[in-house]
This record gives C-alpha cells, structure tokens and sequence, in this order.
C-alpha cells in the first residue's frame, strides 16, 4: 500500500471529520464509505469533488494532490 492509498484518509483526519461524517455527506453507509476510504480510487470523482468541497485547507491540499496523482501519473 502506498502513501497514496491513505491520502483520503489522511485528508480526512486532517480536516477534523470522522468516518461516520463523510459517509453522511457522501449519503452512503458508513461501511460502504470505510470500504472506499481503503481503496481510495473507488471514489467517484464526483464523491471526491464533495469531500474536497467539504474539508478544511489542509484536507483539500492532501486530497487535491491524490487526484493530481491519479489523473497525471503513470
């Protein structure tokens, strides 16, 4: 697993939010949303877009690198 793998994660944490309040602002069970936090590419860019619009700066910087990361490399 690579740091990328934990960057929602640690996006997340950063933007003092538990798991329960990101599957609530997603509107998916918690368990659905724990199960995407571990395989962060099974986000939908339209999940990712609400949880970056959703956390703080710090959170927003973490996550926006992830995506660059997803779209630009390889």
């Amino acid at each position: 697993m690579g740091t990328g793998d934990k960057s929602v994660k640690l996006a997340r944490v950063a933007s003092g939010m538990n798991q329960k309040q990101a599957a609530e602002l997603l509107e998916i069970s918690l368990p659905t949303y724990a199960a995407r936090e571990r395989l962060p590419r099974s986000f939908t860019i339209d999940e990712l877009k609400t949880l970056f619009d959703n956390f703080a700066d710090e959170g927003k910087s973490i996550l926006k690198g992830f995506i660059t990361d997803i779209f630009l490399s390889h």
